[in-house]
């Protein structure tokens, strides 16, 4: 039989492949995976970018990564998911089309706000060109983005977001060049000003209209949507900016209209209630302009991140191909009962695209653990009545006292504390009595195993006295929706998912900040306070915090000056072997001090002046000045993060 090594022990291959599965339903991979991701039989995370066939082993490729001298933390970017996702969304509202016999075909549309970095722009919109991807823009510099990477006629640029004459004029001239922008009335003034620009510059153009619907969208982003909504025009002002188009001679103009619910919409409920009032308001604006032919549903597609198929703030109580049939089947019947022709159908799905093909690799620095089951207690230092009563507690507790043990334990912790703050014992004492409290929670909680019901006083302590894990990386940088609305993205070790994980932890990274800690992870139907890991040895100790390539990497802060991690891009050659089609350094210690204003050649004079100073008056010795120096200005091109694997 096979054996295996893990921590100094041996184990067989029959205890690991059961370790294996019961990981596996521990970390919910299979669930929240949606087929990318799962364990393989070395007990490592391996990454399917297709969903079948072909997989890459996460722990393998991050230790040739870092043989490379590419080390954690870094992220990895999958560049086959994003190809995947995208035909996925497009082969769903095919298939609707085609099943329900419906007369115009679907466009996908990218927003660039998703994930802007060039790259993924570039993947994505490479990944559309079959379906004729159009891009999304909310601001001037992201429609400088799409004018400069336009490259089909047909691949539309949707103009959002508030405007001025400027932006209107950079949008018309494109459309000079061959481009094809619409821009999407958010406000009536943008209107009037598209009007002006558009007679200077002698362009016709196309516009749309943003609806704000009565109907709100469903979980965290709800309040977004509905009658108070920050964007879109109320139907009187939808109205009004008919009669300005009309009055104009523009009617023909409008080509699109537009609506958002929310980002993650978590209920289909919520979705069948918004294609209900705005497919019949898109039907009576094409009564009186023939010229809509573009019905766009905004963005929304929720993504499983806990992998509960449910209308939970981190997941959505639909599939795919449900969404897209029921986004056609709405505006088909709309129309057909109206007797008006079929629009094409757009959506801007963009967390959806691009979610699934982002992980973030941390390594583990150090482990604080809270509570070990140890055998017995020592002595205490000095004869003390509280000291010894709590040895005693120790040694006395059974599963059928654990409560009353639990109650007296802590009584005396606070009698133990009091007693110090008023010098009468001291330091040495101090830290025998929180050992000993420390040891007497932890045979608590393995004695309460055994009991039929755990009292509810005893299940708490599994969420209080968790280790600690501390991790290479900022949460501000490349994970700021968990600091900023707790978001949930899925957390689990990348290897020695063939051993069993016996430490309950929390996850903290290396900024000066208590927010600065992942405390809420998916586990099996619920969201958990504590992440199962494994004891640290002497290798490196990887954790990966998947699905976070939307959003996460464009709000990334510069909290406490550490920078963006390294990038890598990786997808199959020709052969079928993974290979870096990428490489995106992480910021240097230089270029984050010159975000905030810092030059290096005033720093690098300031330390010379303080090293002249600190000479004069023998502080430091010529050696010493020299090595200084050296290490200083050496630093201003190294990573910001911790070197752990140094070359």
């Amino acid at each position: 039989m096979t054996w295996l090594t893990g921590l100094g022990k041996q184990v067989t291959a029959e205890v690991a492949d059961r370790n294996i599965e019961k990981n596996s339903d521990l970390y919910w991979i299979n669930r929240w995976g949606d087929d990318y991701f799962d364990i393989n039989d070395k007990g490592n995370v391996a990454v399917r970018p297709e969903r079948c066939g072909k997989k890459i082993d996460l722990h393998e490729l991050v230790q040739s990564l870092v043989q490379r001298g590419v080390c954690a933390p870094l992220l990895l970017r999958f560049d086959g998911i994003i190809r995947d996702r995208v035909q996925k969304i497009c082969g769903a509202f095919q298939h609707a089309i085609q099943e329900l016999k419906y007369k115009n075909t679907y466009q996908p549309i990218y927003p660039i706000k998703v994930n802007s970095q060039k790259h993924i722009v570039e993947l994505v919109q490479s990944a559309g060109a079959d379906y004729s991807l159009g891009l999304e823009v909310g601001s001037k510099p992201e429609l400088l983005i799409a004018i400069s990477l336009h490259n089909a006629d047909d691949a539309v640029i949707l103009c959002n977001g508030y405007k001025d004459a400027e932006y209107i004029e950079l949008a018309l001239l494109a459309k000079k060049m061959g481009a094809k922008p619409i821009i999407i009335i958010e406000q009536l003034y943008e209107l009037k000003l598209v009007l002006s620009v558009a007679k200077q510059l002698n362009v016709e153009a196309e516009v749309g209209l943003r609806m704000k619907l009565h109907t709100q969208g469903s979980g965290k982003w709800a309040s977004s949507s509905g009658d108070l909504a920050k964007f879109g025009l109320s139907v009187p002002e939808i109205m009004e900016g008919i009669k300005i188009l009309s009055l104009a001679g523009k009617s023909d103009w409008l080509k699109l209209l537009h609506f958002h619910i929310g980002s993650q919409i978590t209920s289909i409920v919520a979705i069948k209630k918004a294609l209900r009032e705005s497919t019949r308001m898109y039907v009576e604006i094409a009564k009186l302009c023939p010229s809509l032919c573009y019905f766009d549903v905004g963005g929304g597609l929720g993504v499983d991140y806990d992998g509960t198929l449910s209308s939970s703030d981190f997941s959505s109580n639909y599939k795919l191909d449900k969404y897209a049939k029921i986004v056609v089947t709405a505006i088909s019947a709309a129309c057909q009962t109206a007797k008006i022709p079929h629009p094409r159908l757009m959506s801007e799905s963009g967390r959806a695209i691009v979610a699934h093909h982002s992980i973030l690799v941390t390594e583990i620095v150090s482990a604080s653990h809270r509570l070990s089951v140890v055998p017995e207690l020592g002595e205490p230092p000095v004869h003390n009545a509280s000291l010894e009563e709590l040895r005693s507690l120790f040694k006395s507790v059974q599963p059928s006292n654990c409560q009353e043990v639990l109650l007296r334990g802590k009584l005396l912790k606070e009698n133990i504390i009091e007693q110090f703050m008023k010098g009468e014992l001291g330091l040495a004492e101090r830290a025998y009595a929180d050992l000993s409290h420390q040891s007497l929670i932890a045979k608590i909680r393995h004695l309460a195993k055994e009991l039929p019901t755990v009292p509810e006083e005893i299940e708490a302590l599994n969420n209080k006295f968790l280790d600690i894990y501390f991790a290479n990386f900022s949460l501000f940088q490349s994970l700021p929706d968990v600091w900023g609305i707790q978001q949930i993205f899925p957390v689990m070790p990348i290897h020695r998912l063939d051993e069993e994980a016996k430490r309950r932890a929390t996850i903290v990274d290396l900024t000066c900040d208590s927010d600065g800690q992942i405390d809420r992870f998916v586990s099996p139907n619920k969201i958990s306070r504590f992440i199962p890991l494994h004891e640290l040895n002497n290798a490196p100790y990887y954790v990966g915090i998947f699905l976070i390539g939307a959003y996460q990497e464009i709000l990334g802060s510069y909290h406490n000056l550490f920078g963006d991690t390294h990038a890598v891009h990786v997808d199959f050659d020709k052969e079928g072997n993974w290979h870096v089609t990428q490489e995106v350094p992480g910021n240097t210690l230089n270029e984050v001090l010159e975000s905030v204003q810092y030059d290096k050649n005033d720093l690098v004079e300031k330390l010379r002046n303080s090293i002249e100073s600190a000479l004069k008056k023998g502080r430091l010795t010529n050696e010493d000045s020299a090595k200084l120096k050296k290490r200083f200005k050496d630093a201003f091109d190294s990573y910001t993060y911790l070197s752990l694997n140094p070359s």
